[in-house]
C-alpha cells in the first residue's frame, strides 16, 4: 500500500512514530489520522483473510446439519414437530409453577436418598416378620398353601359372580340403606294391615323383586345340585 503524503510530509507507515510538526501542527494530526487508518485497512484486510477461509468451512458445516436433517426425515422424524414440541416442553419446565415443584423435589433429595439407603434394611425385616409369622401358623396347624389356594379361588369366584358390578353393587346399597331405615321404624302388622299394605306400590315392587329372586336362586340352586 502506498503511504499518502499530506503537504509534502510523508506519513508514517504505522509504526506509531511522530512525525515532524509543520507549520502549526495540522500536518501531525492529518499524519497521525492516515496511520491510524491504514492500521485498520490491514486489521480489515485480515478479517477479509478469515472470513474467506471460514466460509468453507461453514459451507461443509451446514451441508453436515443439512445430511442429517435428510436422513432424519427419511426415518420418519418431523423435525419442525419436535422443535414444537421441545420448545413447548422447556416453556414448561421454566414456568413457575414447574420451578417450584422442581425445588421441592430437590428439597426432598436427601430424605428419599435416606429412604432408600434403609430400604435394604427395611426390606430384610419384613421378610424376617413374615417368615415368623409363617412359621407360627405353620406350627398352629394352618396350612399356608392350602389358605393361599383358597382364598385365591375365593377371590376369582367373587369376581364371576358379578358381584361386583354396577347393578349389583347398587341393590347391596340399597338394601343397607333399607335396612337402616327399618331399624328403628319397623312396628308389628297384623293380617288386615298386611293386606292394606299390598296395595303400596313399594311393597309391591319389593314382592316383586323378592320372587324374582327366589325364581332365580332355587333354578341356581337346582342347577348346583
Amino acid at each position: 500500500m502506498t503511504t499518502p503524503t499530506i503537504a509534502g510530509v510523508m506519513a508514517p507507515p504505522g509504526n506509531g512514530s511522530s512525525p515532524a510538526i509543520n507549520g502549526d501542527g495540522k500536518t501531525e494530526i492529518l499524519a497521525l489520522i492516515l496511520a491510524r487508518l491504514e492500521r485498520m485497512e490491514q486489521r480489515l484486510d485480515r478479517y477479509e483473510t478469515l472470513l474467506q477461509q471460514g466460509l468453507p468451512l461453514a459451507g461443509v458445516v451446514a451441508d453436515t446439519i443439512d445430511g442429517w436433517m435428510d436422513r432424519l426425515r427419511a426415518s420418519g422424524i418431523d423435525i419442525d414437530e419436535r422443535t414444537k414440541a421441545t420448545l413447548h416442553l422447556l416453556a414448561e419446565l421454566t414456568a413457575p409453577h414447574s420451578i417450584q415443584a422442581l425445588n421441592t423435589l430437590l428439597d426432598t433429595l436427601p430424605s428419599l436418598g435416606a429412604l432408600v439407603r434403609q430400604a435394604p434394611g427395611v426390606l430384610a425385616m419384613m421378610v424376617d416378620t413374615s417368615d415368623e409369622l409363617v412359621m407360627r401358623l405353620r406350627e398352629e396347624g394352618i396350612d399356608i398353601e392350602h389358605l393361599g389356594r383358597r382364598s385365591l379361588k375365593a377371590a376369582k369366584a367373587l369376581v364371576d359372580s358379578n358381584v361386583l358390578e354396577d347393578s349389583a353393587i347398587a341393590v347391596i346399597s340399597n338394601a343397607a340403606q333399607s335396612l337402616a331405615d327399618s331399624a328403628c321404624a319397623s312396628r308389628p302388622v297384623s293380617a288386615f294391615g298386611l293386606l292394606r299394605a299390598m296395595g303400596d306400590p313399594d311393597v309391591q315392587r319389593a314382592l316383586g323383586f323378592f320372587l324374582a329372586f327366589a325364581k332365580s336362586f332355587g333354578s341356581r340352586c337346582q342347577t348346583g345340585a
